[in-house]
């Protein structure tokens, strides 16, 4: 218990995490105004600010000053810090990605595929442990080479896909992530 206490309190005091959940919900309003009818589509490019929530609620810790040397001496047992810090970014990012939902008038599958995006963008982060790596490279999957490769009939369900197209594959990517972010997380020296 002390473990999501101590994460969920980290998460609370960033305030750059607070800062880019209310531009992301301000710009997914802003363009379901512009889009004029409900769905799907301002989320797409919305999605944006999950992944920069998952890759700063990580990255806070390992660029400020070596943090997480810290975080490992209060908490020295890995994988529970790595499980504590995924329940409370998912229960941080619910909340954001319901209103989100509500603005788009989209159903819940919208609601899973921004949580899962989250914490898909935070595994990839623990790996590479630097926000500008890890923001690029989840930009480039997921705005860049996703369009291009869906293009591809084979190669379409392995996709993270878009936005209320929840599907396998996102949740997929998400575990098999997970699992190479705690044997990173591991067997890697703070």
């Amino acid at each position: 218990m002390s473990y999501l206490r101590a994460e969920l309190l980290k998460l609370w005091t960033l305030p750059s995490l607070r800062l880019t959940a209310l531009l992301t919900l301000a710009s997914t309003a802003l363009l379901r105004w512009a889009a004029g009818e409900p769905g799907a589509l301002p989320l797409t490019y919305t999605r944006a600010g999950f992944l920069v929530l998952g890759v700063l609620a990580v990255s806070a810790e390992h660029e400020a000053g070596g943090q997480f040397r810290t975080t490992l001496l209060a908490m020295p047992r890995r994988l529970p810090l790595l499980t504590a810090k995924a329940v409370t970014l998912a229960a941080a990012t619910l909340p954001i990605a319901a209103i989100a939902s509500l603005i788009c008038g989209t159903d819940a599958a919208t609601i899973g595929y921004l949580t899962l995006t989250t914490l898909l963008s935070a595994a990839v982060t623990i790996v590479l442990r630097q926000a500008v790596p890890a923001v690029l490279l989840l930009l480039g999957v997921y705005f860049i080479a996703g369009p291009l490769l869906r293009a591809h009939e084979d190669l379409r369900a392995w996709l993270p896909g878009d936005p209320g197209q929840l599907g396998t594959a996102l949740p997929v990517w998400t575990l098999a992530a997970g699992v190479v972010a705690a044997a990173f997380l591991r067997r890697r020296d703070a």
